[in-house]
This record gives structure tokens, sequence and C-alpha cells, in this order.
């Protein structure tokens, strides 16, 4: 029983960090506007960098070679998330940080770890409605038509989100005490995050094409995603007492 109610204050005291930061953001408006804002503005550039009667099979030429309309889309989307999560993740403690109240967070009666997870459940809940927002003005701009695959996109989107959140919420806690955060965070995070993209980009490629679960679970890079996904998590979630302190 004493197990048990260790582990529901530790779900309930992770809970209220979460829910507190979460607070402080609808009060305020300093981070999600901004993402927002970022995302909306890269995808109205890029919706007049292809042609509009380009459909998602077709060839484009580029002076790499010959790529496909929807490899390009699917790299136009994840860049777009990637950069905005950035934005996002370089304020993670910026509040703690601009009132001088790291230490009194770092001395709440709660394990390292559920820091690190109250502050991925919000990252998280930054990410999500970006991407809920992005990706019908995605499909609106580019004509987008998955049908019967909106479902297993969700799902990439999933998998793509818990390794971002977890490779971000890390790396910003390292470069939370830096002046040039803004800077050292991508140039910290963005190495580790290549494997994370580079799955989601050719998953998400695949399904613009109209490719069905069998097809694209066959590549591999479901696997892979998932393989990232545990790892980034537990990697996080232990290194987070040692990058805070």
């Amino acid at each position: 029983m004493n197990d048990g109610a260790g582990e529901l204050g530790f779900i309930g005291k992770t809970a209220a960090l979460a829910r507190k930061d979460l607070r402080i953001e609808m009060r305020g408006r300093e981070t999600l506007p901004p993402m927002l804002a970022f995302a909306f503005t890269v995808s109205l550039v890029l919706a007049f960098s292809l042609p509009g009667s380009s459909r998602l099979g077709a060839p484009l030429q580029t002076p790499a070679g010959t790529v496909l309309v929807a490899d390009v889309l699917a790299g136009f989307l994840w860049i777009t998330v990637l950069f905005s999560g950035l934005f996002g993740f370089a304020r993670t403690f910026e509040v703690e940080r601009a009132e001088g109240a790291l230490d009194a967070l770092l001395l709440v009666p709660l394990d390292r770890s559920g820091l690190f997870a109250a502050k991925a459940v919000a990252n998280l809940v930054f990410i999500v409605t970006v991407e809920a927002f992005i990706v019908p003005v995605f499909a609106l701009f580019f004509g987008l038509r998955l049908g019967a695959g909106w479902p297993l996109l969700v799902l990439v989107v999933a998998l793509a989100d818990v390794g971002f959140v977890a490779i971000g919420t890390l790396f910003s806690s390292l470069a939370a005490q830096t002046r040039s955060r803004e800077l050292l965070l991508p140039i910290l995070a963005l190495p580790a995050l290549v494997p994370v993209f580079i799955a989601a980009v050719e998953l998400t490629s695949d399904l613009f094409l109209g490719a069905g679960f069998e097809a694209v679970a066959a590549r591999g890079w479901f696997t892979i995603l998932a393989i990232f996904d545990v790892v980034f998590v537990v990697v996080g979630a232990l290194a987070f007492e040692f990058v805070i302190d």
C-alpha cells in the first residue's frame, strides 16, 4: 500500500508541476503564440516555393537530382515542426530562470525524473498544439488528401513527438543557465534529433503517397522510431538529475 501511495504521490506532483507550467503559459502567452506564428509564416512561405499544380507523386528536378513532391512536403512539414519546437524548448526553464526560482524548483520533494516528466508533458502539449494547427494548414496549402491514412499519420506524429520532446527537454535543461541558450540548444539537440526526424520524414512521405500500414511498416522506420523513443526517454529521465545540477 505504501508503494502505491508513493506512486500516486509521484504522479500527482508531476501532474501538478505540468499544470503549473501550462497555467503560466495560458496567462502569459509567451511561448505558444510565437511558435504558432512562426509555423504559419514558414508554411505560407513554403507554399509559394512549389508549383501549384504539383502532384504528390510527381518528380521535381533539383541540383542534387530528382525528388518526389511528397518527399519535399514531408520535409517541409517536419522542418517547420522542428524549429517551432526548438523555439518553445528554449523557454522551458525561462520562468524559473527569470524569477530566480530554479533552485526552489529543485527543492520540490519529487524525484528529478518527475521534474523531467513535468517539463516534458508541458512541452508535449505545446508541440501537439502546433501540429494540430499546422497539419491542416499544410493540407489546405498543398492539397493533401490522405483519406484513410490520417490515423497512421497521427501515429507517426505521436511517435516522433515522444523522442522530440524527450531530447528537447533534456538539452533545454542543459542550456537553461547559459546566456546564449537559444543558440546553444539547437547546437546540442540537432545531432540527437536527426534519427527521429529522418524516420518521421520517411514515414510521412510514404503516407502522402498513399502507402498502407503494411507497406510503411515493412521499411522498418516505425521500429527505428520506437527504439529511439525508448532510448531517449530513458536516457533523458536518468540524465536529467545530473544535467540540471
